[in-house]
């Protein structure tokens, strides 16, 4: 009895587990009918855009169940690694196929539209740019509990009776220094600085070396591209073309992303140094200097070489000596590339041939071994060429010669252009026009074809991979030259180059054209002739030292004066560094920062002409971009920027959203910091007023200026109109008030 029951309790155990697997292999034994569900977008895609009828749709989804495994496949290996060599190449053949058999049972007209569908199979490969996140800073929190409250009003400059000299109070003087050699004050800066003193605080800003910046560093390594030399980032980060052809190679290097991944992650750093460095003046200057000896990322092999042209040679000089920091630019492959120095030669240069093997003691060429096949001798010469430094430089007839050293089957990079012979003056314009003496230096034509013939032979050894600075005597121009009225005696190779650099660097024209432009952006669009020239002088008495150049600028009377306080409208940049700075915000600087900076106008890297942005800072608040800086601040007030965020009840005290006039009183004492004017308040409170919110878009323009601003109203944050009470009322009240605050005439200049 007892093994009956046992034996009926086995049957019954064997059933329950055995009856879910039959149905499954039954079905699993008959055709698929449908095509896997992962492929229903595709499908679904395809059928709208090509209106597909029932039949033609039940066709589609049997070609895509015909590639579902290899699709399925190249989905797995995407998933583990999505630049994986060759990848590409196995999806495009997969898409062909598809779009070929899809077009078989399509009419004329559905074909006709087959070429501009998205056919692409649902594969994740690598996009363009991968965000990497970056730890937040380490705050330095005020001693009060909240950040609104550490902050006072400070009374904005006035103008005095006639005949009495206007002079900036000790805390007017700290915020206007803080919105000119640093990206705007965060909160408690201003009385830290009183704590340490404006010239501590000066001293400290001059010297960079001197302030620990050390968490910064340390988050910033995440970027990997940021650490990488020129050849390493087209190695690991190669053009499409260049990454699919090494899928035949054997242990080729592996492949991290793509090209603009190199550029996403220098706005990146970018971004994050001007609102979290320590050493603000230097990032300041950065930006000013990148501007100055301006280099388009875009352009070809530039993509690889910027991140290293301002990591070493704008960053590291930017306080140092002009003359070396001109230099450092003039060597740099960055910007031999981008001005097509590297491409300069002299119009009767040749290419020496490599020198001819040693012959044997008998003076006879070796014979070559039974069986072997004998190359010309040109070739053979070619083939073991000593110089190096030449083996991937153009042909005149642009094929390219191949390193000894090289791995045959080694994918070939881009081509470079065609060498044309002859003598490209476009460096030796920009570097007297732009860099040194300025348009009216003093400089002829005659004098830019000088200067190109001194740095004919300044190029790049290989540049489409990264490769570095290097001089070719071959083509390098060796007659004498006049220059500015010196003579350049024949024969001095390189050193021709280097005279230049001396002559320029220490020119009074070029000190007066330096000078003007760092008072222009320390000071106001138009600085005062009388304090350029006096920092000219002091240019010419430290031989182009930088550091006492802005010592001068910031010390000056002129620099002290109510006339230069908000003189200036913020740049793109700095509006969006100044309003993060402003609420204690965070930010990892991801694309939907990028953009917005794009938007109103300066997309970081991406200046195509030699002019970089320049110091007029009119031109901001044209009326084509002027409503983004304004949706810009609704979107920072809001947190609605991916990558850029903050608490805003650490910005006011408890129980005071409520009260309109209190809240925009504390918040205007934390963001703009000085009294608001009258016109400025009006609009806020206009702004406050406004239930529903203004829509962005019909909003009327807040001024820029005081004499502009009488019954205009910025943009008003989206507010429920519901009570403000609860905790998300409260946040929402708070926001509105921090966009319209930023909106104002007062946040938007400097």
């Amino acid at each position: 009895m007892r093994s009956s029951i046992r034996l009926l309790l086995i049957v019954l155990v064997a059933a329950v587990l055995i009856a879910p697997i039959i149905p499954g292999t039954r079905a699993a034994q008959q055709p698929s009918q449908t095509t896997p569900q992962p492929f229903e977008p595709l499908v679904n895609r395809i059928r709208e855009a090509l209106k597909l009828n029932d039949q033609q749709v039940s066709e589609l989804r049997t070609v895509l169940t015909k590639h579902a495994p290899k699709l399925i496949e190249l989905r797995n290996r995407a998933q583990t690694n999505p630049y994986a060599p060759g990848l590409q190449t196995e999806v495009d053949k997969e898409q062909k196929a598809i779009r070929e058999e899809l077009s078989a049972f399509l009419d004329e007209d559905q074909k006709g539209k087959l070429a501009s569908v998205d056919t692409r199979p649902l594969v994740p490969l690598g996009p363009a740019f991968m965000v990497i996140n970056i730890s937040p800073r380490i705050r330095i929190e005020p001693g009060s509990s909240t950040l609104a409250s550490a902050e006072h009003l400070i009374p904005a400059p006035v103008a005095l009776a006639k005949g009495r000299v206007p002079r900036l109070t000790e805390d007017q003087k700290i915020l206007h220094l803080l919105n000119r050699i640093a990206f705007g004050p965060r909160p408690g800066d201003i009385d830290r600085i009183k704590q340490v003193g404006v010239d501590r605080f000066i001293e400290e800003q001059l010297h960079p070396e001197t302030i620990d910046d050390s968490n910064l560093e340390t988050r910033l390594e995440v970027l990997p591209t940021q650490r990488l030399a020129s050849a390493e980032l087209y190695q690991f980060y190669p053009p499409p073309q260049v990454a699919e052809q090494r899928a035949a190679e054997k242990n080729s290097p592996p492949v991290f992303g793509r090209p603009p991944q190199v550029i996403g992650e220098l706005v990146q750093q970018k971004l994050v140094r001007a609102v979290s460095s320590n050493r603000q003046l230097q990032e300041v200057l950065t930006d000013f200097w990148f501007n100055h000896f301006n280099v388009f990322a875009q352009k070809e092999a530039d993509q690889w070489l910027v991140t290293s042209y301002e990591r070493e040679v704008i960053r590291p000089h930017a306080l140092g000596k002009f003359r070396d920091l001109l230099l450092a630019t003039a060597q740099s492959p960055a910007m031999l590339f981008y001005l097509d120095n590297w491409l300069s030669a002299s119009s009767d240069s040749k290419q020496p041939r490599p020198p001819r093997p040693p012959l044997p003691p008998n003076g006879q060429p070796p014979k070559p071994a039974p069986g072997a096949i004998s190359k010309p001798p040109d070739a053979a010469m070619t083939a073991n060429r000593a110089d190096q430094d030449s083996a991937m430089m153009t042909r005149k007839d642009g094929s390219q010669n191949r390193p000894s050293n090289e791995p045959a089957k080694a994918a070939a990079p881009p081509k470079p252009p065609p060498r044309k012979p002859g003598i490209n003056e476009n460096y030796a314009r920009e570097l007297m026009e732009l860099h040194t003496l300025g348009v009216e230096g003093g400089y002829t034509q005659k004098d830019v074809q000088e200067i190109a013939r001194c740095f004919t032979g300044w190029t790049i050894d290989r540049p489409f991979q990264g490769g570095g600075f290097v001089f070719r005597p071959w083509m390098h121009d060796n007659g004498a030259k006049t220059v500015l009225g010196v003579t350049i005696p024949g024969g001095g190779g390189l050193n021709d180059g280097l005279r230049v650099i001396d002559i320029l660097s220490r020119h009074p024209s070029t000190a007066r054209f330096i000078s003007k432009k760092l008072c222009q952006r320390f000071l106001s669009d138009d600085p005062p002739p009388q304090l350029v020239e006096r920092v000219a002088q002091v240019f010419l008495k430290t031989d182009g030292d930088i550091r006492e150049v802005i010592r001068a600028i910031v010390t000056s009377p002129e620099f002290n004066s109510p006339a230069s306080f908000r003189a200036k409208i913020k740049s793109p940049l700095e509006l969006a560094a100044s309003a993060i700075r402003a609420v204690d915000a965070d930010t990892n600087g991801a694309p939907a920062l990028h953009d917005w900076i794009r938007r109103m106008g300066e997309p970081l890297y991406q200046f195509a002409f030699p002019t970089g942005y320049g110091e007029d800072s009119a031109k901001w608040v044209n009326t084509g971009v002027f409503f983004n800086r304004i949706n810009f601040a609704v979107a920072l007030a809001n947190n609605q920027i991916n990558g850029t965020s903050f608490d805003p009840m650490r910005l006011v005290s408890t129980d005071i959203a409520a009260n309109s006039d209190q809240l925009t009183s504390q918040l205007a004492g934390l963001i703009v910091h000085t009294e608001l004017s009258a016109d400025s308040l009006r609009a806020v409170r206009a702004g406050l007023a406004d239930q529903p919110p203004v829509a962005a878009t019909s909003a009327a323009r807040p001024a820029m200026n005081h004499s502009q601003t009488t019954g205009q109203r910025p943009v008003a944050v989206p507010v429920n109109a519901a009570s403000t009470t609860d905790a998300g009322g409260e946040r929402r009240r708070i926001a509105q008030v921090i966009g319209l605050l930023m909106g104002t005439a007062e946040f938007q200049r400097k």
